[in-house]
């Protein structure tokens, strides 16, 4: 399939690439797509019961993330990073 994007998109894209944001237009497109993917997901899942579980799930591991900042039980925020993006980059293997 060809694309094409119009001037303002392709600017966008190449301003994303240029100041590093990505690595290449291909990259900043796939990424584009993801999040769209993940928007419309979101859109239809307000009455998905994985997804109300999986949000109940989520605020209970905030609360015992925030018991434990409470009692000076802290990540560093580099290592933090460094293991969200190891994870985002397998999922986007496994989606390409």
């Amino acid at each position: 399939m060809q694309i094409t994007l119009s001037p303002d998109q392709t600017q966008v894209l190449e301003a994303l690439v240029k100041h590093g944001q990505y690595s290449s237009l291909e990259e900043a497109i796939n990424t584009a797509l993801l999040l769209l993917i993940d928007d419309l997901t979101l859109s239809d899942s307000s009455n998905n019961p994985n997804y109300l579980a999986w949000v109940e799930a989520t605020r209970n591991k905030i609360n015992i993330a925030r018991e434990q900042a409470q009692r000076g039980e802290l990540l560093n925020a580099d290592d933090v990073l460094a293991q969200l993006r190891d994870k985002v980059t397998k999922a986007r293997q496994v989606i390409v």
